[in-house]
């Protein structure tokens, strides 16, 4: 008989994340439940992928998927655990589970966070707001969340690093397929103090589209979002409007009129998603009551 881990295990090497469907089917009911459905064939035969989900559950096999979490030294996580972060469920679409890999007890402070993200191509002027902001939320005792690609989701991870504190990666490929490559050091380094986060197993590699899928938890691990530098259309932009839909704060750091990687924070000042932002302090004001509740 399996246990709902387990099912949910399964459901998750063979569903794609984020998909508003089947995350609301196993939410709203059970793993088991729907893993019985799909086997069966009697609930869900009119959905236009359930053919090819059938046939993936029933190629499966849970001992190698345990296999495959165990030499790449990575857990399953799920909404069993009690380390299972309770602001996921927030989402629209929370994940069926999550791969971790380093301290999972970061997990448990997550009361105290903020999500720093923005252009993977900074100005200097960016790059260095970003670390040194990440280096006074640590200092705080803040969990710096960010996404682990190149430019200010880089600078925020090492300021977080180099101020002795705790930063969760959260990555949009397997952990075995570390995105980008360039960054495999600071990787290892998050990993032994902080926390690797994946939607997916360890050997799937990372595609475009998951990077925007992964944002929604980029801003839902963390109690308030800050937004660099981005350009008028971007992934920030996209990780700044899904806190917002989960009530989450969403702040902006103010740039040169002239500057197009500043485009995007002031689009997001101007719709009212943000408010402006130019110091940590300014940024405690808000999310320190959060903390308290």
């Amino acid at each position: 008989m399996l246990t709902e881990s387990e099912a949910r295990l399964i459901l998750f090497s063979c569903i794609e994340p984020a998909d508003n469907f089947w995350s609301s089917e196993i939410f709203h009911t059970s793993a088991l439940a729907v893993l019985e459905q799909v086997i069966t064939g009697k609930y869900y035969i009119r959905r236009p992928e359930f053919l090819d989900l059938q046939q993936k559950v029933a190629k499966s096999d849970l001992s190698s998927l345990r296999k495959e979490l165990t030499d790449s030294g990575c857990t399953f996580l799920t909404p069993e655990d009690p380390d299972w972060p309770s602001g996921l469920n927030d989402l629209i679409s929370p994940p069926i589970g999550l791969v971790i890999k380093g301290d999972r007890s970061t997990l448990k402070n997550l009361d105290k966070s903020i999500s720093i993200v923005g252009s993977r191509k900074p100005t200097s002027y960016g790059y260095q707001i970003a670390k040194t902001l990440a280096m006074q939320a640590v200092k705080q005792e803040l969990i710096v969340v960010s996404g682990g690609a190149y430019g200010i989701d880089t600078a925020s991870h090492i300021g977080a690093l180099a101020g002795d504190g705790k930063t969760i990666c959260i990555l949009a490929g397997g952990l075995n397929h570390l995105y980008p490559l360039e960054n495999s050091k600071l990787f290892k380094k998050i990993s032994i103090s902080g926390l690797l986060v994946s939607e997916v197993m360890p050997n799937i590699s990372s595609k475009p589209y998951r990077f925007l899928i992964r944002n929604r938890l980029i801003a839902a691990l963390s109690k308030a979002t800050v937004v660099v530098e981005a350009e008028f259309v971007s992934g920030s932009i996209r990780t700044a409007r899904d806190a917002a839909e989960i009530f989450r704060p969403v702040f902006a750091i103010p740039g040169e009129v002239t500057s197009a990687l500043s485009e995007g924070c002031h689009r997001l000042i101007a719709e009212r998603i943000a408010d402006i932002a130019t110091s940590l302090d300014e940024i405690l004001e808000i999310i320190k009551p959060l903390q308290l509740r």
